[in-house]
């Protein structure tokens, strides 16, 4: 049965329980007491139009105090005149919050039913005619607390049912989620009842000071929630915050409903701290915050802290995730205008699932947090979380080891790609990349290990390794007659120590390779992590002679007046403007204008990602210096680089050979 249709069922219950009672009913009470009446019928209705907001972990739970009013006049009048009261001060409350039709049908049929389940509970355990217009002793207590009892189970069964039914979880489950919210709150409020009706009896003259009571009750709950309010919520962005999205989570998982747990963080974010200051970090986690907010719709949408935001996604299976995933995506991929700059904000998306990937808010937040940073070391976007790339499964962890080893040994290899000067139709540098020759796995891609090195501080043996390697190549290269210079990327802790640049002339002086035949690339973000320390490094090896090159240049947000003081020698266009340059114009526009702005700074501009030589005319005609990319060649080992670049200097431009892809 679906909710819509258990509520008009409901609804036309109450009507013929109305209409089996009507003639049955008496309404002396009213003409009999009409002062008392008329103050209990205002009770109810203040409490209506002033519910108290209860604050709970699934969000806030709205508690009407006309219950004291309604159930105290049922002791008193009988069941005649308050089910005109009850159905009159529902009605306006419902009606005033804007509610359909059909809701105001069934609440007022459901609190219809519930008081009669109450009055013929009363009735039953009590010799006295409670409810029939005749005061209430002492001894009739019990059968009043049973009754309110009554009252509560039925009105909180009635709603579960509905609510069960349109969220599409067990009834039983829902009531045993709420079952103590139940006899906590609406017990109180109900037992108060017999306090309404006594006062009553007594003097109508009392009943006006129950009226503070409410308002006291109501201001107390306002701010109660506006306290759970900003205890759940995050001050800048307004969202939910790590705690209510912890809490949402459970909820999802108790119910045993396939969900998924997004995790995204905003990719170079700190650049945008670093370069432009907080006041315009700030303005941009608002504005992403907003229209996020505006795609998610119904799922729960939290900011945990920093640039990092989680999503829970209900109901969600393997490709709604990723539907998801990329809709999140593509809403960030307009740039953001913040005080008339332009930044852009692309993000990362790691993907958990429940119940594949765990069955603990705490696991799949952990393992959310994997797939996205994965998904940032691949440049994919968005990863759903993958064993094989979890560090911290044992797995990785025995890996960690290995590479410790590794590094000490002989299983570090290095390939290298050739750099094709656009003028002279030679290759004057080549770039080294690493890789891991493990025993038992094979060949390793950098992918595979070099976040487990960041993470582990393996990173400095293994920059130190490299860096000799390459050297040492270049040395043997300058005996065979090649003169050539090697590109070695640094991260952005191997740069921030203060002894690498002593490091750098030590391992020159072992390998007896002129300083300016080694290449440093460093990335804008890795600049910007430590603008001044890294200039003072940068600026202590170009003073030897050794050049540095901005890597992934654009993707970033350094300060030009930054870039101009640096002393870099080459700017790297980043694979993602080149790559698109045959489909999308704008992208060419980027290419174009980022050449003519290295030229200005007095740089060498070199186009990355290279994979279609057709490009190539294209990018000597806008005065691109250098290209790089696996339509030259793609990474090979040394000795195929050795035979590459002899074949090369041998051959014409037209006959350069092609290498298969290693």
């Amino acid at each position: 049965m679906s909710a819509r249709r258990y509520c008009a069922a409901v609804s036309l219950a109450g009507c013929v329980l109305i209409a089996a009672i009507a003639r049955l009913t008496s309404f002396r009470y009213i003409a009999a007491h009409p002062v008392t009446f008329a103050l209990l019928s205002a009770g109810a209705l203040l409490g209506e139009m002033l519910p108290v907001t209860v604050p709970r972990r699934g969000g806030d739970e709205k508690m009407s105090l006309s219950t004291s009013f309604i159930f105290g006049l049922l002791i008193a009048g009988g069941i005649g005149p308050t089910m005109i009261v009850q159905g009159i001060a529902s009605a306006i409350q419902d009606l005033a919050a804007g509610k359909p039709w059909w809701r105001v049908r069934f609440n007022v049929a459901q609190n219809t039913i519930s008081l009669m389940a109450a009055l013929l509970l009363m009735r039953l355990l009590s010799a006295d005619q409670i409810g029939a217009a005749h005061p209430f002793t002492a001894a009739d207590l019990p059968a009043i607390l049973a009754g309110a009892t009554a009252f509560s189970i039925v009105n909180e069964g009635i709603v579960a049912v509905a609510v069960a039914l349109y969220q599409r979880v067990p009834v039983a489950q829902y009531l045993r989620r709420d079952v103590w919210f139940v006899i906590g709150a609406s017990g109180v409020v109900l037992f108060l009842a017999p306090i309404v009706a006594a006062a009553a009896s007594y003097s109508a003259a009392l009943l006006p000071l129950f009226m503070p009571l409410i308002l006291g009750l109501y201001y107390a709950g306002r701010q109660a929630v506006r306290s759970e309010h900003a205890a759940r919520h995050d001050s800048l962005t307004r969202l939910a915050n790590r705690n209510a999205f912890k809490a949402a989570v459970t909820i999802a998982l108790d119910d045993h409903r396939p969900s998924c747990v997004l995790l995204m963080d905003l990719d170079h974010f700190k650049d945008v701290n670093d370069a432009l200051g907080h006041d315009y970090g700030d303005l941009l986690l608002q504005r992403v915050a907003r229209r996020l907010a505006d795609r998610v719709g119904e799922h729960l949408l939290a900011r945990l802290g920093g640039d990092e935001f989680a999503i829970l996604g209900l109901n969600c299976d393997r490709e709604a995730s990723k539907r998801l995933a990329e809709s999140v995506a593509t809403c960030l991929r307009a740039p953001f205008e913040l005080d008339q700059v332009i930044l852009d904000a692309q993000a990362s998306i790691g993907i958990a699932l429940f119940p594949d990937d765990g069955s603990d808010v705490e696991t799949l937040l952990q393992r959310a947090d994997v797939a996205m940073y994965h998904a940032k070391e691949a440049h994919s976007g968005i990863q759903i979380y993958q064993p094989e790339h979890d560090h911290h499964s044992p797995a990785k962890l025995a890996l960690t080891a290995d590479l410790r080893s590794a590094i000490e040994s002989d299983q570090i290899v290095v390939y290298y790609q050739p750099e094709l000067d656009l003028a002279s139709d030679t290759v004057n540098a080549v770039e080294a990349l690493v890789r891991w020759q493990h025993p038992d796995l094979g060949l390793l891609a950098p992918g595979s290990f070099l976040d487990m090195a960041e993470q582990t501080n393996l990173i400095h043996p293994l920059t130190h390794k490299v860096l000799a390697l390459a050297l040492a190549q270049v040395a043997q290269w300058r005996a065979d007659g090649i003169d050539i210079t090697v590109a070695v990327n640094i991260s952005t802790r191997v740069l921030a120590d203060p002894d690498f640049a002593n490091h750098i002339l030590h391992v020159l002086r072992l390998a007896s390779v002129p300083a300016n035949r080694l290449k440093l690339e460093v990335t804008e973000s890795a600049l910007m992590a430590d603008p001044a320390g890294a200039l003072a490094v940068l600026q202590h090896l170009d003073r030897v002679g050794v050049q540095i090159s901005i890597d992934d240049f654009g993707t970033g947000y350094s300060s030009l007046a930054y870039l101009a003081r640096l002393p870099a020698t080459e700017v790297k266009i980043d694979r993602s403007f080149v790559s698109r340059m045959s489909t999308e114009p704008n992208e060419a526009i980027i290419v174009s204008s980022t050449i003519e702005l290295a030229h200005n700074l007095g740089l060498r501009a070199v186009a990355e990602g290279i994979e279609d030589l057709d490009l190539l005319p294209k990018l000597h005609a806008l005065g691109c210096d250098t290209v790089q990319g696996y339509g030259i060649s793609p990474p090979i080992p040394a000795a195929k680089a050795t035979e590459w670049l002899l074949s090369s200097q041998r051959s014409a431009a037209t006959a350069r050979p092609q290498p298969r892809a290693a």
